[in-house]
């Protein structure tokens, strides 16, 4: 998820939000395509620190990347960018953006994997970049694509030891994933700026932008706009936006997670990492990135990030695959 998403909804004042029925079916109209239909990123546009801007070229320039496609259970096609390492490994980093955003965003921490010695597959997510897609899912149609790309994977190599790194809405793609059966070779995952729910956002979204922009209430309560654009998703897009719920997913989870946010962030609110963290059931540590705003963590102070990154991760890359069963939990080292 991008800031443009929360100056998006400046446009409750254009869409004309009286209370009237023509009022809010117009106000419904342009938060689903707003918020359900992808939005293009002006390519043009660079990070707001340089340490990301430089990551994003790289990635953009895609000097010995590969490009990889498979097919989504519901029919898109997706792309990812494939980084070899320097050297032959098993490790595997597969890295996803956020909402509004391409695989250029994740440049920064893929390099950082990339000079760690780590192979990385960079996707852009459905109805992002060169990937199909008319609707997105808010990690909940992005998890079962998540699972395709990790099976891509095993099956070119089945000794691949893979870790799910995403920010934003690509970290709750992550967190999604998570709750559910993955292969045996998914070993961690990292969450980076994830919401608790596509609903807890939305409905911390609607209100800022109100208090903050328009100083004035809306036609109904938040939670009945929830409502009608819950119903107008699940009749054009297919899905309940009720089912886009990370922190009912980390309940299930047995995949070790580090969870990291931005002090600063104010589009993710950080006591939505909190509540993750506590509701997580799986081996799980934290970062607070100090002077960090949403996404923009790994820029703020890189050598922390992944120090913090490498740190956690090497407690499950490096064991022996006999080690490796349900009642092995290593993260007692992490725990608070």
């Amino acid at each position: 998820m991008k800031k443009g998403t929360k100056l998006g909804l400046l446009g409750l004042v254009a869409a004309g939000i009286g209370a009237t029925t023509g009022g809010i079916a117009a106000l419904n109209n342009y938060l689903y395509s707003k918020l359900i239909v992808p939005q293009e990123r002006d390519p043009d546009e660079l990070d707001d620190n340089d340490f990301q801007s430089q990551g994003r070229l790289w990635a953009r320039a895609g000097e010995g990347f590969s490009s990889a496609t498979i097919q989504a259970v519901d029919g898109p096609i997706l792309w990812a960018g494939i980084v070899p390492a320097p050297e032959e490994t098993h490790r595997w980093a597969i890295c996803l953006h956020g909402y509004r955003d391409t695989h250029e965003s994740m440049g920064a921490i893929a390099q950082l994997y990339h000079q760690a010695g780590w192979n990385v597959l960079l996707p852009d997510q459905r109805g992002h970049g060169r990937s199909e897609g008319e609707h997105v899912g808010w990690g909940y149609a992005e998890r079962l694509d998540l699972l395709g790309w990790v099976n891509l994977i095993t099956r070119r190599d089945p000794d691949a030891q893979i870790v799910l790194h995403g920010t934003s809405m690509g970290g709750a793609t992550v967190l999604m994933s998570t709750g559910g059966a993955l292969p045996r070779q998914v070993k961690a995952a990292v969450s980076d700026c994830a919401y608790t729910s596509f609903e807890a956002e939305f409905l911390q979204l609607l209100k800022n932008s109100t208090v903050e922009y328009t100083h004035c209430s809306i036609p109904l309560p938040s939670a009945i706009i929830f409502s009608l654009l819950r119903r107008t998703t699940l009749r054009h897009a297919g899905y309940d936006l009720r089912d886009a719920a990370p922190i009912q997913a980390v309940a299930q989870s047995k995949t070790p997670t580090l969870f990291i946010h931005g002090v600063k962030d104010e589009l993710i609110p950080g006591f939505m990492m909190g509540k993750l963290y506590q509701a997580a059931r799986c081996p799980k540590s934290f970062l607070w990135m100090p002077e960090a705003g949403h996404a923009r963590s790994v820029g703020t102070n890189p050598e922390l990030y992944w120090a913090a990154v490498s740190t956690f991760l090497e407690a499950y890359i490096h064991q022996d695959e006999e080690s490796f069963d349900d009642d092995f939990d290593p993260a007692f080292a992490y725990e608070d």
